[in-house]
């Protein structure tokens, strides 16, 4: 008997905003080690700044959700949770500028998915229907009026653009 599974990872516009933004981070660095000839003090403030933005990344190519006849398994920012469908208390959503869907299993155990993960509307339906006495009373209100915002990776694309316009300007 085949179970099917269903993998979600980060949608390629979050993960390719913030790949761009870490090849002007580098191009910028480059250009000041470059420019002074050396690594100096100020290669090294500005590498401490770009260190998380490169571990974010790094998370966000192994960020995924998994779900199949047995649960869900989710690997987030609150690390790797692992949730039966037997085990699952409430599934929940929360609106805002970023969504998010809470899956709480026994135990406390808390599942967060964002909406930064492909086909978020589809996980949500999945879930949905996989555990239709568990979703909150205004998960299906909510999902219905679920639309994504594009303002932080705008912001991520305007800072890219901004590092590549500077090095580029600074080298000519």
């Amino acid at each position: 008997m085949d179970r099917e599974v269903k993998v979600y990872r980060t949608d390629k516009l979050t993960f390719l905003s913030y790949g761009l933004l870490i090849v002007a981070y580098a191009l910028f660095l480059g250009l000041i080690v470059m420019k002074a000839g050396e690594v100096n003090s100020s290669f090294l403030i500005l590498a401490l700044f770009v260190l998380p933005v490169v571990a974010y990344f790094v998370f966000l190519m192994k960020k995924q959700v998994k779900i199949d006849d047995e649960g869900i398994e989710v690997f987030g920012l609150t690390g790797r949770k692992r949730i039966k469908w037997s085990e699952v208390r409430s599934i929940s959503m929360t609106p805002g500028r970023k969504y998010f869907i809470f899956v709480e299993g026994e135990g406390g155990k808390l599942a967060v998915i964002d909406d930064s993960t492909e086909n978020f509307v589809e996980v949500a339906r999945e879930l949905r229907r996989r555990a239709p006495d568990k979703v909150s009373e205004n998960y299906d209100a909510i999902l219905s009026s679920y639309k994504r915002s594009y303002m932080s990776l705008a912001i991520l694309l305007f800072a890219a653009v901004a590092l590549i316009f500077v090095a580029v300007k600074s080298f000519l």
